[in-house]
């Protein structure tokens, strides 16, 4: 009998994080957070059944996650209040299974075939495009924008103080959602001027927020789709976190429009993650999940390259960041 590792049992289970996600899709960690509570009132709060909602915490409380008490009494522990949906840079709303990410994940199911060449994951899973799921579905469509909001929370401002932005009197950030990025650009550098570009959906809170942060004056909004010639004009345009989602046929297209937009001495500068030997584990991850949700790609310097020089552009500069995104300065081939 060939030797079991318990290692790879554990990476293999299926069971712990889907009990667990059920738990955060349910609330179960709010629902408990004052202290412990009967099943059949978490159940009820949770408007969810109780015997196999029983069964699912109490499967979790022998994984860490959760105190029983007493028989059918659950109560919180660290590792639930974690969970709690109101942690906003907790892992609640990349886990919920009614959110984008955490249904994108459910994809998964199909990645064999898609390694077979049978079918891409995501619509064989739901019937349509990742990208289609969200146009019919404004939930899933918030969703997914609030938890890119986010991301880009945590990465803006290392990439705002990385690159001398003041070079470019006029800047577009292009699939710049409300405009996070955008306005910790024009923050650091009063004299610019911005365009955030992108669809209704995303862009439709950016006026609102640029005012909030101070830079509404500076900024303009324009809502376009990307795959389309864009009616702006600007000194550089800064792309960030997009072209993962796109195979390379779609992220040389955006390019292209991209590099329409500014004149011969303009800049197109992509920001995205980018493989380092101490980030290998993150980089991989999010190239198999782009690959199951959009059929896009993560890539490296070199790909990159691939990608931009059939756009018309060129890699000039290149500024590695400490969380192994890293900003790829692209100009007009001469």
């Amino acid at each position: 009998m060939p030797h079991e590792s318990s290692d790879i049992w554990a990476m293999a289970d299926l069971a712990t994080p889907f009990a667990v996600r059920t738990a955060a899709t349910l609330r179960v960690p709010d629902v408990v957070k004052d202290g412990p509570l009967p099943l059949a009132e978490i159940a009820h709060r949770c408007k969810a059944e109780a015997d196999p909602l029983g069964r699912v915490l109490r499967f979790l409380v022998h994984r860490g996650i959760f105190t029983e008490p007493r028989a059918d009494v659950f109560g919180p522990n660290d590792a639930s209040e974690a969970l709690r949906s109101d942690f906003t840079d907790g892992p609640q709303p990349w886990l919920d299974l009614d959110g984008a990410v955490g249904r994108a994940d459910l994809a998964f199911v199909e990645l064999v075939e898609q390694v077979r060449g049978h079918h891409p994951a995501y619509p064989a899973a739901f019937g349509r495009s990742f990208w289609e799921d969200l146009a019919h579905n404004p939930q899933l469509s918030d969703s997914f924008d609030s938890l890119m909001e986010t991301k880009t929370y945590g990465i803006a401002p290392l990439i705002a103080t990385a690159h001398d932005w003041g070079a470019y009197p006029r800047i577009a950030d292009v699939g710049g959602g409300k405009g996070v990025l955008l306005a910790e650009i024009l923050r650091a550098h009063p004299h610019l001027q911005g365009i955030l570009v992108d669809l209704i959906g995303p862009a439709r809170n950016a006026a609102t927020y640029l005012r909030e942060q101070g830079v509404g004056e500076r900024a303009e909004v324009v809502t376009a789709n990307f795959f389309d010639p864009l009616p702006i004009a600007a000194d550089a345009v800064v792309i960030c976190d997009v072209l993962g989602d796109w195979d390379d046929e779609d992220a040389t297209r955006i390019l292209e429009h991209c590099a329409q937009v500014i004149g011969p001495d303009g800049r197109v500068l992509i920001v995205e993650l980018l493989p380092d030997k101490n980030l290998m584990e993150l980089f991989t991850e999010m190239d198999l999940r782009m690959m199951v949700y959009a059929g896009g790609r993560m890539r490296d310097l070199d790909r990159t390259q691939q990608i931009a020089r059939a756009a018309g552009l060129t890699i000039e500069d290149f500024t590695p960041l400490d969380n192994g995104y890293a900003i790829i300065e692209c100009r007009p081939e001469r």
